[in-house]
């Protein structure tokens, strides 16, 4: 068993960072008052669970193949964008996991990423 790249090692750090801000600006967003509460609430907490989904899975025991998490990524991208545009996510919110999805894309799409998660890392 090889080593993870750098590459997977970034990708990580970004379903990290995005897990905890979405928390983050979820707590400080947060309304008891609010007419659209239980919306709000669901599409911040699929963001936080898809971003701790794909930071589970780039680890030496993840199951999924590159294919799968690469989808699983452009999910985690699209979340927001339709939360922004349900006026359920604020958009500085929306734009961050946005460009924390697609750094996660980019650097798990590279060969010796992909040759890792596919055959490297079980």
């Amino acid at each position: 068993m090889e080593e993870r790249p750098k590459n997977v090692i970034i990708a990580s750090a970004a379903a990290a960072l995005g897990a905890v801000f979405v928390l983050a600006v979820f707590i400080i967003e947060f309304d008891i008052n609010a007419s659209d509460l239980a919306i709000k609430t669901a599409f911040y907490m699929l963001s936080f669970v898809l971003f701790l989904a794909v930071l589970g899975s780039l680890y030496e025991n993840g199951r999924w193949p590159q294919r799968f998490l690469i989808f699983m990524q452009v999910v985690c991208a699209m979340v927001p964008i339709i939360a922004f545009m349900l006026e359920a996510m604020i958009l500085l919110c929306s734009a961050v996991l946005v460009i924390l999805a697609f750094v996660m894309i980019v650097f798990t799409s590279t060969h010796k990423a992909k040759r890792w998660i596919d055959s490297d890392r079980i």
